[in-house]
């Protein structure tokens, strides 16, 4: 099945309830009534006009706790939210998010809870907000955001999503395109959409305009006749294209503001040359050297016979499969094929040799004329952790590869998972004219793969520059573009300075495949301003609001790899675009304040950070306490830190990533929340999450008296550590403790099948701040890591290696010690990927980090019983506690709460379902079956 990248407009909205008294009694669904929930999208010229507007009533005779969640894209800008209740309209402003920062810093100050909401995944960021509403009265959510569609693979796609998750009175999606070039095609699907919804849509399109509706009736929502539960899950998606019959494009002008779309048609593709990167080192074990496998045999197959190719896998080594460029013969592609099914993971990870070695390639067959001379060459890395062999130091492959291409050649960047450092390869693609993409670790790994070179598989252009007379305008947004790809389109916008101005000239210069291309126009402004007359019904203002959202997502994008004087620049002029337009963008944020009894206030501040924006916001960490929820569908069993999202992980990812996610493929990457006050830590009372995505920002100032949002206490002080165990498909991951005398060895892994083991020694209270690890690989290696030291013992000649913690290093047969990072060493044996974590907080201790799926379902040990799987049922979730789980066929009594992940970097929260009396019920049989004389015991 093809997938289709596009811009969505995305718009999930839940609700989620907490009642306020009797707290541990069930919340009644009928209490708290959706009654209407209404989407309203207007899309002028590309240019998206989004507002969602919920209506909820309380029935209940006591006050409820109502949740406001949404998911839009995370290249939109909000740019208004208000809540209206009892009569009351309270509408957030745009502030400098310094000056939101220091009224939520004053809260605090005074003694008053606050928090902080981050919520990850791949497409969208979650705006979330929660009010407490009186009994028998109804408040009123609006959320508006705007967004510049993207062309891509010829689509523009609007995606809603829709999950009420109750059967709603009033349900209505809205959707109006007006398009002054015209509209080519449009259509309506979703997966979600039975035959009697399908007959709840309305759709009407003329030559330039479309309109289309959807609004089931209570009776059309049902899943059966007699249910109660609603079918709508899942997304709502129009897609469309426009009429391109000029090859200069379209040129629209409205309000001294002109916006030039240019995305020719019937052009020849330009022969390409292309060198696949492949990382194959030991951590790419499993499932993502399975996945990237199929993704290459599938994209070989669509190589163009006019293109050259050349592969590259790597590790410690690296290895071509021919030393030059071969043209895409059906002969070379079988041969390709059959080195790629061999290709296997194993040793460590030389990115720098990698790339340049790929560079080298596209070099000599530039020099000795291999290629065409009018053809493009790019490179596609594809990598899934940091480079441990070879040159390590980040700046300075940055530097040897930018230094090496020259501007001659294209570097695109694919991160597989979530070990990657992101913020390297995006710099590293930047500098060198490409872009870089998050590949998810989840089943549809290699369709994103072969989404991202369709994208990339038919160059049309190089080098375009689209000119206007500097006389005639200004404050252009980018107008040299490297590559125009078939199936995609260029944008630009720009202000016309000259008011007198009858005519906009504009010339285009590109190269194409055949000769150089020089195109001029002139615009008259008078009739592109009565075309846009047509469209006012939208709005008006539409081209220069699309303008400034441009603006600021370019130089936001140039900060990246700009100086640090110019970054700052860049900044303070996205900024002031930013509160000019009242858009929410990671320099801003929106504050919402409720006035309340007695003078004081209830404030919530939105905002959006960034794509690799430290995930502590600069703040002190000793002084704020993170936690988060995670979902962990589709999460490989796991300890901690599992290599990949660990089941939440925080990732903003960049706006050009284009994979459309269905509901069923999303995985939840964590939320936190902060929560800070005078002399202790406070939480609100959160809902149980479902998959949900990237960051939108809340933060939530609560100031009594009531209404207001519900708290309660957190301690400040560092967590004990705890096993936790990711589920698949549940919200919560299932955790437990133990408790044993001081320097107990405990069987953490016995796997009989790669012959190795896994062994862990308590600290001196008898916790599980491990002092030591054993790692035993068949009769042939046995690893002791300690605090101070590591030592590898060779059976065969009875030699011993010895490192600290700085300096270990060690590739030989079957094996590789390395240090990913100054407190992760990485171990790998035979393709089994260890890490292991030096910890200094809430004391010195080491952690362990594996993907217990890796290892085979007959491991036993604390952890390694839980490879082959583990699943519960719900019986009954409280925030207030005990909730219950049914589990291997008997009841369990659990504590509902969010633990430190000490395997993760960031020290993330999970939720988890907390089993105690040392994991009894959920692990076989009694404690004691796990409990070593010696840290070698067991194998």
């Amino acid at each position: 099945m093809k997938l289709i990248f596009g811009i969505l407009l995305v718009g999930l909205w839940t609700l989620k309830a907490s009642e306020s008294a009797r707290p541990r009694r069930s919340v009644k669904e009928a209490d708290l009534d959706i009654y209407s929930f209404n989407v309203d999208c207007k899309v002028t010229s590309r240019y998206a006009h989004t507002v969602m507007v919920s209506r909820v009533a309380n029935r209940a005779n006591v006050s409820k706790e109502v949740t406001f969640d949404v998911e839009l894209p995370k290249s939109a800008f909000i740019s208004n939210f208000s809540m209206t209740m009892e009569g009351k309209t309270y509408v957030g402003v745009v502030k400098k998010k310094e000056e939101a920062k220091q009224q939520y810093d004053q809260a605090v100050a005074r003694g008053e809870s606050a928090g902080l909401v981050r919520v990850s995944g791949r497409k969208m960021e979650e705006f979330k907000v929660s009010v407490a509403i009186a009994a028998h009265s109804k408040v009123t959510f609006e959320l508006t955001y705007e967004e510049l569609l993207k062309r891509n693979l010829g689509n523009y796609d609007i995606v809603i999503k829709v999950s009420p998750q109750q059967l709603v009175k009033n349900f209505k999606i809205d959707v109006d395109v007006s398009e002054s070039q015209g509209i080519s095609f449009l259509d309506v699907q979703g997966k979600f959409l039975t035959q009697e919804l399908k007959n709840a849509i309305q759709k009407t399109v003329t030559e330039d305009k479309a309109h289309i509706s959807f609004a089931p009736t209570i009776d059309q929502q049902r899943k059966c006749p007699e249910c109660q539960e609603s079918i709508l899950d899942g997304e709502f998606i129009i897609k469309y294209d426009v009429k391109r019959e000029m090859s200069i494009g379209n040129i629209q002008i409205v309000n001294g503001y002109f916006v030039h779309y240019f995305a020719p048609v019937h052009m020849p593709r330009i022969p390409k040359n292309v060198v696949f990167v492949i990382d194959r080192s030991g951590s790419m074990y499993g499932k993502k050297i399975q996945q990237t496998r199929e993704a290459l045999l599938k994209i070989l197959q669509d190589v163009n016979e006019e293109d050259s190719f050349g592969l590259i896998t790597f590790d410690h080594s690296i290895t071509p499969w021919k030393n030059k460029l071969v043209k895409a013969t059906p002969t070379m592609i079988a041969e390709a094929k059959e080195f790629v099914n061999t290709i296997r993971d194993s040793g460590a990870t030389d990115i720098n040799g990698a790339v340049l070695e790929g560079v080298k390639i596209l070099r000599i067959a530039k020099e000795e004329r291999q290629v065409p001379e009018r053809s493009v060459s790019i490179i596609i890395l594809l990598t899934d952790g940091d480079p441990t062999t070879g040159v390590t130091n980040l700046e300075q492959i940055q530097s040897n590869v930018k230094t090496a291409i020259k501007e001659q050649f294209t570097l695109y960047c694919l991160g597989f998972g979530f070990d990657v450092n992101y913020n390297f390869l995006e710099k590293m693609a930047l500098e060198n004219g490409g872009v870089a993409r998050r590949i998810y670790e989840d089943s549809d790994s290699a369709l994103q793969l072969q989404d991202f070179y369709e994208e990339v598989a038919s160059p049309l252009l190089m080098d375009v520059e689209l000119q206007y007379l500097n006389n005639e305008v200004s404050s252009v947004t980018q107008s040299r573009f490297k590559f125009f790809y078939n199936g995609s389109e260029i944008v630009v916008a720009g202000q016309i300075t000259d008011n007198d101005l009858d005519f906009l000239t504009t010339d285009i210069k590109a190269e194409s495949v055949e000769s150089a291309l020089i195109l001029t126009t002139k615009s008259p402004i008078a009739n592109k301003d009565k075309i846009s007359e047509k469209q006012q019904y939208i709005f008006g203002d539409y081209i220069e609001r699309l303008w400034a959202y441009l603006t600021i997502q370019q130089k936001l994008s140039k900060t990246v790899t700009a100086s640090e004087e110019d970054k700052k620049k860049l900044q303070e002029e996205a900024l002031k675009l930013s509160l000019s337009y009242n858009f929410v963008t990671p320099l801003t944020s929106m504050v919402v304040t409720k006035p309340e009894d007695e003078g004081r206030n209830q404030s919530m501040v939105a905002d959006k950070p960034q794509e690799g924006e430290a995930h502590e916001d600069d703040i002190d960490g000793n002084a704020y306490q993170y936690f988060s929820r995670s979902s962990a569908r589709h999460h490989p069993m796991a300890l901690p830190g599992l290599s990949g999202p660990p089941g939440p992980y925080y990732d903003a990812v960049q706006t050009y990533r284009g994979y459309i996610p269905s509901r069923s493929k999303v995985r939840s990457y964590g939320s936190r929340v902060l929560r800070k006050s005078r002399n202790r830590f406070w939480k609100n009372s959160v809902s149980i999450p479902r998959p949900t995505f990237r960051t939108a920002t809340v933060h939530l100032l609560t100031m009594p008296p009531a209404p207001t949002f519900i708290t309660r206490h957190v301690n400040i002080y560092p967590q004990d550590p705890k096993f936790i165990i990711p589920v698949p498909s549940r919200m919560h991951s299932l955790c437990f403790d133990v408790s044993v005398s001081a320097g107990t060895i405990l069987q953490l892994i016995h796997d009989p099948d790669s012959g190795i083991t896994i062994n862990g020694k308590t600290d001196d209270a008898g916790k599980i701040m491990f002092q030591a690890f054993s790692i035993k690989y068949k009769d042939q290696y046995k690893v002791t890591v300690g605090l101070e030291n590591i030592t590898l013992h060779t059976v065969e000649d009875s030699s011993d290696q010895n490192w600290s913690w700085k300096s270990v290093q060690h590739s030989a047969d079957k094996i590789s010690l390395s240090l990913v990072k100054k407190n992760v060493m990485k171990i790998i044996f035979d393709n089994k990927v260890i890490k292991i974590m030096l910890l200094k907080s809430p004391g010195p201790f080491l952690w362990l980090n594996v993907q217990l799926g890796n290892f085979s379902s007959s491991s036993s040990g604390l952890l390694g019983q839980f490879a082959k799987g583990v699943s519960y049922e719900e019986k009954m979730v409280s925030l207030n506690n005990p909730s219950r789980i049914e589990l291997q066929g008997h009841d369990l009594d659990v504590i509902s709460k969010l633990e430190t992940d000490y395997g993760n970097s960031s020290k993330i929260k999970v939720r988890c379902f907390v089993v105690d009396s040392n994991g009894d019920g959920l692990i076989d049989g009694p404690l004691s079956r796990y409990i070593m004389t010696d840290l070698f015991e067991g194998s």
